[in-house]
């Protein structure tokens, strides 16, 4: 497959997932899908862009890590949202004229069913994404599955420091791509985490359920980034704007 193919690739099928009622205007400053993929496309320096917001947004991982191996790039995926649904992008690629298995075959996914195993797979995930000689590598169900109630503060503060840690040191040496949900439910502390992950993060974009989805800046150099304060949706109140 050659790259000048891969361009003219349409859009993905996003996935048909609940989100919360969408309001009717577009919110300010806002991008799509295919600008936000093209930004990314260009720019293939290490750093950390995070996908933030309510409802089920890690679905939207895989129309990116689709376009990404469309374009012959090999994705490595640390899932831990169970979102990669690979039936769709099999679906997606008949639908193009494309082979699926050359699509699926740059796709390098380790799943982790706790928040133990995920810190491990990001332990492990700089030498597997040399093994494959992955460009890019996507986080999903971060830090939403240290959300479980059941989980001691102690545990998720501990496994968020360590998570943290590994993504930072690999937003170093690759570009990440990582989705992290809002809380369904009041978790105290731990909505910081997600904070830390704001801090550490180069790009930041809160997706909004408009049609087409919007990618609203928060934080984005070179682009008008957008308040929490003047969102006024999808995330608690922050008291200035993460963009420069």
């Amino acid at each position: 497959m050659s790259r000048d193919q891969s361009a003219t690739l349409s859009l993905p099928l996003v996935p048909e997932v609940p989100l919360p009622a969408a309001p009717l205007a577009p919110r300010p400053g806002s991008l799509v899908f295919h600008q936000v993929f093209a930004r990314l496309s260009a720019d293939p320096s290490p750093a950390l862009t995070l996908f933030t917001g309510a409802g089920r947004i890690s679905s939207l991982a895989l129309p990116f890590a689709a376009l990404f191996t469309a374009r012959g790039e090999t994705v490595a995926v640390a899932e831990a949202a169970n979102c990669f649904n690979l039936y769709r992008l099999t679906e997606w690629a008949r639908r193009h004229g494309r082979e699926p298995l050359e699509l699926l075959n740059r796709l390098r996914i380790a799943r982790s069913f706790n928040p133990f195993q995920l810190a491990v797979i990001l332990e492990h995930m700089g030498g597997e994404m040399a093994r494959y000689q992955a460009t890019r590598l996507i986080v999903t169900g971060l830090p939403d599955c240290l959300y479980d109630e059941e989980m001691s503060e102690m545990e998720a503060r501990s496994t968020m420091a360590r998570c943290r840690q590994r993504l930072e040191h690999l937003a170093s040496q690759a570009t990440v791509l990582a989705f992290a949900e809002s809380p369904p439910h009041p978790v105290a502390g731990r909505a910081r985490f997600q904070d830390s992950l704001v801090a550490l993060a180069h790009t930041v974009f809160e997706i909004h359920p408009t049609a087409p989805v919007a990618f609203v800046p928060t934080k984005a150099p070179g682009l008008v980034s957008v308040s929490h304060t003047n969102l006024g949706y999808n995330c608690p109140e922050q008291s200035q704007a993460h963009g420069h």
